[in-house]
């Protein structure tokens, strides 16, 4: 597989470094095109990729081309691309909001396969989601899937409604864990817990329990039932939450996510 990775921000520059430390693709395998010299030189010398700083001919050369760019920025970059871009080569976007049906009508080519990465692929432990259309084959499905497994773990969506509701659970859900993370911390501070010992204490629990789920391979409901012991400290907080219906508010916030991605994708 040779692939072209267009942008080097955050997730595409996080995916590239992810590739070649996993050894998915060897960097002679991989260019770079990113328009800023800066993060260009930087990728290209710590990961040892081909780099340049426009879209040429040099696209025909390989197998996938990835859209890592600001959707923003989007209809410009697949204008240029469009190009040079050859009907069998398999185009990757990690654009949110960016539908198949846009970029076939700008890009003009049938293998589209759109993906909703998340923040934490910066460390290789990204939730990824893709969905591919017909024209995509077998092989090049599990290519997809081999090279987002390189970011942390990937799966298949069956339609591409699922890549908003994707977006809505792993793609924002880091940002909810923050929050409810953000919510201990601040109490923790004011129980008198310096900030360091505030984070740290948070930090652990939330990574602890993360652990624990997935050694038990069990239900998170199952979970915090064994930790609720009968008028015990746990089931005093829960109880608390439940009174004030955060279930439902949760629940109710990931609905909005799901709109709004839906809303952006249209």
């Amino acid at each position: 597989m040779r692939l072209i990775i267009i942008g080097g921000g955050n997730m595409g520059g996080a995916i590239l470094l992810a590739l070649v430390k996993s050894k998915t693709i060897p960097p002679n395998d991989i260019m770079l095109i990113e328009s800023d010299e800066e993060k260009r030189q930087k990728l290209s010398t710590v990961t040892g990729c081909n780099s340049q700083a426009e879209i040429d001919e040099a696209v025909r050369s390989y197998d996938q081309v990835m859209l890592a760019v600001k959707p923003q920025s989007s209809t410009a970059v697949m204008e240029l691309l469009a190009q040079w871009v050859l009907p069998g080569q398999v185009v990757i976007s990690v654009m949110a909001g960016i539908s198949i049906k846009t970029m076939r009508e700008v890009l003009g080519q049938p293998k589209m396969v759109r993906v909703m990465p998340n923040i934490p692929t910066l460390i290789s432990e990204g939730m990824s989601v893709f969905f591919a259309s017909e024209e995509v084959g077998i092989k090049e499905r599990e290519g997809i899937k081999t090279l987002f497994d390189s970011c942390g773990s990937c799966l298949e969506a069956k339609n591409e409604d699922a890549i908003d509701a994707a977006t809505a659970i792993s793609g924002s859900g880091p940002g909810y864990l923050f929050y409810f993370a953000e919510q201990m911390v601040s109490s923790a501070n004011s129980f008198g817990f310096t900030d360091d010992e505030a984070q740290k204490l948070v930090q652990q629990t939330i990574r602890g329990a993360t652990l624990l789920w997935e050694s038990q391979k069990v239900t998170p409901e199952t979970l915090r039932q064994q930790v609720s012991s009968p008028g015990g400290t746990t089931l005093a907080a829960l109880n608390h939450f439940q009174s004030k219906n955060v279930g439902e508010s949760i629940k109710e916030g990931i609905q909005q996510a799901y709109l709004r991605a839906k809303e952006l994708s249209s």
